[in-house]
């Protein structure tokens, strides 16, 4: 019993990160209709950051972490600008996006083995370990869990209790009468950006603080992000959390019943059957 409590506790852990990933996924693509799978390479590089300043220069670790959101949030916003908005004006349809945002993920991953060497890191942190309900959790595993609630209670008052959380879900719905009505959806898209990829900051401070870094772990976030996103219906920030949570399920089931080689695979099953079965997810629109 013991054994299971642990697999529970290990699944809402993956469940949290998971969650803060497919977030940012979901939150950009509510608004500018673009699956973001560069966002995977942000987080990987805003982990790799954040390790540097905390490791090799020795920062405090809070200031590393606000750089890890500072870096997180400049390259969303640099790679909205410098290529989702050019093909916007271009009319460019969802083939190209998907190239863009694929060439940026292998970009992050070879910018990483540039920057900081193709060897895996490891910050090497701990905190004190509780024992709840017969599990071994770390400080660190409840102020993951705790953030998560936090963040998904403050990204809910945002959406549905802000002038700009209106204004956003306006050009989500169509951008042509948005315009129309004088909201700016440049703009709009800009700070959606910003937002988004400042949730993968957060997202790559707590996977650096529990896990181990290593160049192409950008490709795994994105997969990871893309399938808890697609399993709740993209559009849907409840869904990225009821996909985070089933696709968390589903790894441990695969490791107590089948082994921990088969994990990423149950995963991968699980996203083609619901890409095949039900593309809209549990919650959300169709994905295209």
């Amino acid at each position: 019993m013991d054994v299971f409590v642990e697999l529970v506790f290990h699944g809402l852990i993956a469940a949290c990160i998971y969650a803060l990933l497919a977030s940012g996924l979901v939150f950009i693509y509510s608004t500018t209709r673009v699956f973001h799978l560069a966002h995977g390479g942000v987080i990987a590089l805003s982990a790799y950051a954040f390790w540097f300043t905390t490791s090799v220069l020795s920062w405090n670790i809070v200031l590393s972490a606000l750089m890890a959101i500072v870096t997180s949030t400049v390259l969303g916003l640099v790679m909205n600008e410098l290529v989702y908005e050019p093909l916007r004006r271009r009319n460019s349809k969802g083939l190209g996006y998907l190239i863009a945002t694929i060439a940026l993920l292998m970009i992050s991953g070879a910018l990483i083995i540039a920057i900081f060497g193709g060897q895996n890191q490891s910050l090497g942190f701990s905190s004190q370990v509780h024992v709840i309900v017969g599990a071994h959790v770390t400080t660190l595993q409840l102020l993951l869990m705790a953030t998560t609630v936090v963040i998904f209670f403050l990204l809910h008052l945002l959406s549905t209790h802000t002038r700009f959380g209106k204004t956003m879900r306006a050009t989500a719905d169509n951008e042509v009468v948005a315009s129309v009505l004088g909201i700016d959806t440049r703009q709009i898209r800009r700070l959606t950006f910003a937002l988004g990829s400042a949730l993968a900051g957060v997202a790559a401070i707590f996977y650096a603080l529990e896990f181990n870094l290593d160049p192409n772990m950008g490709v795994m976030m994105a997969i990871k992000g893309f399938t808890a996103a697609v399993i709740g219906g993209p559009g849907s920030m409840t869904g990225a959390i009821v996909g985070s949570l089933l696709l968390s399920g589903v790894e441990q089931a695969s490791v107590w019943y089948l082994g921990s080689s088969w994990r990423n695979a149950m995963a991968f099953t699980l996203l083609f059957i619901f890409l095949l079965m039900k593309p809209h997810g549990l919650f959300g629109r169709r994905f295209s």
